[in-house]
């Protein structure tokens, strides 16, 4: 049996769409799955660029893809009984990890000291027909009551879990009178606005961004103001004018960038804090005298764990969240990358094989 797939064949060139043996004896904990839906992310841009192959070396050719959701096709002879069926909707959490590290055991998977990240690692992604899951630990049941499609549920994995686990980390700074900044409104940025929204519901929630387009869907999705990053001539005076003379208690920077992260600390308040999330970047740079006399804080925030991508999903069963994203078949795979990089894509791109 064969199944096509997406691989990288060799960094910085097109993925090639071929037909490639479908995994078979699904044994142990294994679950084998059907993709409804994966998410393309900028994370494997730079992983097709070639840009992490030495901090992520991978034997090619390989299937990436790293946000998945689908429905269960094989389970294991070990999965418990009646635990989940076949046809049966599921999110798959990428955060794959030993379970037997501190970090796994203290519940933060996606931190394990040995990850086998699907589509980023030794394991194959989700940019084809099939998935072969190692457990079903790492499969999330979807309640029936929001109807969730797999084009909206394979996002969440990390688009939507990403800032929410981000701004769960700060929200103990936000209360009445305070702000807090999403900056960049790509797929990651679209869910954040809403997380503060709902996380610091007594916060000004303000949105950055380089392009009116994107900045409208973050008054869409709950923005209280807006910044355009690209035609401000002092960012930190917009701000200050925005914030009645306070700046930002919070930044959440899902870019990464050298110029987002400088802008993000010219923003903060006394006391505020940084957190990043964005990979585009190879540093974060901030100038010391200000960040001590200020007391910045500088956060990093990694993907996030099982439970929060549960409650991720609770939260979009119960319709808390919106999506915003565009479909593209498998086919149309190297076309949704190419609109990627060139910033054309609003929301989140979803490859449907």
């Amino acid at each position: 049996m064969q199944m096509l797939s997406a691989r990288i064949h060799q960094y910085q060139r097109p993925l090639v769409v071929e037909r490639v043996p479908k995994p078979s004896n699904v044994h142990g904990e294994a679950v084998l799955v059907r993709v409804g839906a994966a998410g393309l992310c900028h994370s494997d841009l730079h992983l097709i660029n070639g840009e992490w192959k030495d901090a992520i070396p991978l034997a090619l050719p390989k299937i990436p893809g790293h946000e998945n959701a689908g429905w269960v096709e094989e389970i294991g002879n070990t999965v418990p009984e009646g635990l989940f069926s076949k046809g049966e909707l599921v999110a798959i959490f990428g955060g794959w990890g030993c379970g037997i590290c501190t970090f796994c055991k203290r519940g933060d998977e996606q931190l394990c000291v040995a990850p086998q990240w699907p589509g980023l690692s030794q394991r194959d992604g989700g940019y084809s027909e099939y998935i072969l899951v190692p457990s079903y630990r790492f499969l999330v049941k979807v309640p029936k009551k929001g109807r969730l499609t797999p084009e909206e549920l394979a996002p969440l994995t990390d688009a939507g879990l990403t800032p929410y686990r981000a701004v769960k980390k700060v929200t103990h700074m936000l209360g009445p009178g305070t702000n807090i900044a999403i900056v960049g409104m790509g797929g990651l940025g679209a869910y954040g606005i809403q997380y503060a929204r709902l996380l610091a519901p007594h916060s000004t929630v303000i949105a950055v961004d380089r392009k009116d387009k994107k900045l409208s869907l973050a008054e869409n999705f709950g923005a209280d103001r807006t910044v355009n990053s690209a035609t401000t001539r002092n960012i930190r005076d917009e701000v200050l004018e925005l914030t009645d003379g306070r700046g930002i208690d919070v930044v959440v920077d899902t870019v990464g960038a050298e110029n987002t992260i400088a802008d993000s600390v010219r923003m903060l308040a006394k006391g505020g804090a940084l957190v990043v999330v964005g990979l585009f970047g190879s540093q974060i740079k901030i100038p010391l005298l200000p960040a001590i006399v200020n007391e910045y804080q500088v956060i990093a925030s990694l993907w996030g764990n099982y439970n929060e991508l549960k409650e991720v999903i609770e939260l979009a069963s119960q319709r808390k969240i919106k999506h915003a994203y565009q479909s593209f078949s498998l086919k149309e795979i190297n076309q949704a990358i190419d609109q990627l990089r060139q910033g054309q894509i609003i929301g989140r791109a979803v490859i449907v094989p």
